[in-house]
């Protein structure tokens, strides 16, 4: 029997890791194990079985995936909160386990691997941060079933339904590293001038994003000077005095702020958006121009289609061009 997709642990890392085997066991075993060699950086683990708070072994790790290899999950949602004593009984037990190939996976939400990792002299230990499962799902998503070569599995529209609310999952739990150097940079023709009257951004409800302290907005082959710090993010708000009422997370000041800017003149009024509340932070000495030029065409190329990320810290150190800013 598959696990359900929504959790009924309350523990905040049973929950969690049960989230993410649950979406394992609704995916094929061929794009589960091409998550796992991202994590585990190898290959070749055939995949039977994923179980929750694994019984039967002394020391109990959040899950396991069972087969000729076993490969057992622990997972922490707090940064630094590995310990290695932990993490040495659950390798102790693992030698309990028969199969051919074993590993340990420390998922963590910590930008570096943790000192306690490294203290153990074991290959079967490996770490992960949530940021490179997030990229190895979205690098699923990405494939092209028309480019691809044929021994790639591609999401069916249904995985790729599940695989997206993971990663969505993820995000609102704040468990991808980065955060403070990470800058949301928005495709901007309609929401810079809205910036500029409101201080706010709107946008479609459900629209995931990764978990930033700032935003910047491209339009006119530009990043505009603003860096906005993101204060708070409500989804899916009816744009109407009444709409706007009924959603109790907002703050009254937040209220006061929508019901100042919502009337019958204004284009959104009585839409569903995504709002994000910002604060004016800091300004750039001058727009970070879009340097990029299409390889066979002297046409240019945009910097940004929906939305992409950036580092601060790389904005903030007067870029001459987009290009700058190019991991």
């Amino acid at each position: 029997m598959t696990n359900p997709l929504f959790s009924t642990y309350t523990q905040g890392e049973n929950r969690i890791t049960s989230t993410v085997m649950a979406v394992f066991g609704h995916i094929s075993n061929s794009l589960t194990e091409d998550i796992l060699e991202v994590l585990l950086d190898e290959s070749d683990f055939s995949l039977l079985t994923i179980e929750n708070q694994v019984t039967g072994v002394k020391s109990v790790p959040d899950a396991a995936i069972r087969s000729s290899s076993a490969i057992w999950f622990e997972t922490k949602t707090v940064k630094d909160a590995v310990g290695q004593d932990q993490l040495e009984r659950h390798l102790k037990a693992l030698d309990q386990d028969d199969s051919d190939e074993q590993r340990l996976v420390a998922l963590t939400p910590d930008a570096e691997e943790p000192r306690e990792v490294k203290a153990i002299d074991d290959d079967r230990l490996v770490w992960a941060n949530f940021s490179s499962l997030v990229d190895a799902i979205e690098s699923l998503l990405d494939r092209d079933l028309g480019t691809t070569e044929d021994v790639v599995a591609i999401p069916t529209e249904r995985e790729a339904f599940l695989l997206r609310e993971l990663v969505r999952f993820i995000y609102d739990e704040d468990l991808v590293s980065g955060k403070e150097d990470r800058v949301l940079v928005v495709a901007a023709r309609k929401a810079w001038p809205e910036y500029e009257d409101h201080t706010i951004y709107f946008c479609q409800p459900g629209r995931s994003f990764k978990p930033v302290e700032h935003m910047a907005f491209y339009t006119d082959g530009e990043i505009k000077p603003a860096v906005p710090q993101v204060v708070d993010r409500v989804d899916d708000v009816l744009l109407t005095e009444t709409g706007i009422e009924k959603r109790d997370e907002l703050s009254s000041s937040q209220r006061e702020e929508l019901h100042g800017i919502i009337d019958s003149e204004y284009q959104r009024h009585g839409d569903r958006n995504q709002v994000l509340f910002l604060e004016e932070d800091f300004t750039l000495s001058e727009p970070v121009r879009n340097d990029k030029t299409a390889s066979d065409s002297d046409r240019g190329v945009a910097f940004v289609q929906g939305h992409r990320y950036v580092s601060l810290s790389a904005l903030q150190s007067d870029p001459s061009g987009t290009t700058d800013l190019e991991e």
